[in-house]
């Protein structure tokens, strides 16, 4: 296993991600967030520490890449990001359609939209931008 040195304490990002049928056996008391996490932004880190209580774990939830809605990075690389976050727990890769249902399971609050809580789409500002 490659362990990785983030932010001055080694991490392997990776024993964060986690299969959704995994969730439901681990016992504890759960917050979760969802997106697509094109780009990870200053925002989106903002928002998840701000989204974790002191007595929960922080899950979220980065949905797969569709024909009809393609992402700049693989499903994998974007959750490998979002799991370096101190704040983060845990990391599901799904569907987008699946990801109230999996909250659901675990006995989470609603989660947070993370595409709906920022206030710019980063992604397409930039491909404005390059077009124009």
């Amino acid at each position: 296993m490659v362990e990785r040195r983030v932010l001055g304490t080694d991490v392997d990002t990776r024993t964060k991600i986690v299969a959704p049928d995994t969730l439901a056996s681990s016992g504890a008391q759960i917050h979760a967030a969802k997106g697509w996490f094109d780009v990870l932004t200053s925002e989106h880190c903002e928002l998840l520490e701000q989204a974790r209580p002191a007595n929960r774990k922080l899950l979220v939830l980065v949905y797969r890449e569709t024909e009809d809605r393609p992402a700049p990075l693989p499903a994998y690389d974007r959750a490998q990001m979002v799991a370096a976050l101190t704040c983060v727990d845990l990391v599901c890769i799904t569907d987008a359609f699946e990801a109230d249902a999996i909250i659901a399971s675990v006995g989470a609050e609603p989660a947070l939209d993370m595409d709906a809580s920022q206030s710019r789409d980063v992604v397409r500002h930039v491909i404005a931008t390059q077009r124009g």
